[in-house]
């Protein structure tokens, strides 16, 4: 269960914020939040590996700098869709904090739908 009480802003969304947002919408339902959390972090991790490999293998430098690039691009691109997805589905408030409580709460009416059991 994630903490309602963190604030997370979204132009500065952390690794521990992205945890956040998948805590938020780990009920089984439409997950899209989450899922998309969960492939930025895996990104950044990847980034910040391929930025190590050109220390421990200079050899190689050029190639994981390009890796480093690249991955910074597919970084940016999730970074703004996760942005959008959240506006789109009024979960950034005019203070542009992402509304954690509301996530949960949509995912919840979401799972509860899929199961009869809501209007």
């Amino acid at each position: 269960m994630s903490d309602m009480n963190v604030v997370i802003k979204a132009s500065e969304l952390t690794d521990e914020g992205l945890v956040e947002i998948c805590r938020a919408a780990e009920v089984i339902a439409c997950e899209c939040p989450g899922y998309i959390a969960r492939i930025l972090r895996q990104v950044r991790t990847f980034q910040h590996y391929t930025t190590n490999c050109i220390e421990q293998f200079p050899e190689d430098a050029e190639t994981h700098r390009w890796l480093a690039e690249r991955a910074g691009q597919v970084e940016k691109l999730l970074f703004q869709t996760m942005i959008e997805l959240m506006q789109k589905e009024n979960l950034i408030d005019e203070s542009e904090h992402i509304l954690l409580d509301k996530l949960s709460e949509r995912a919840r009416e979401t799972a509860l739908k899929q199961v009869g059991l809501a209007p």
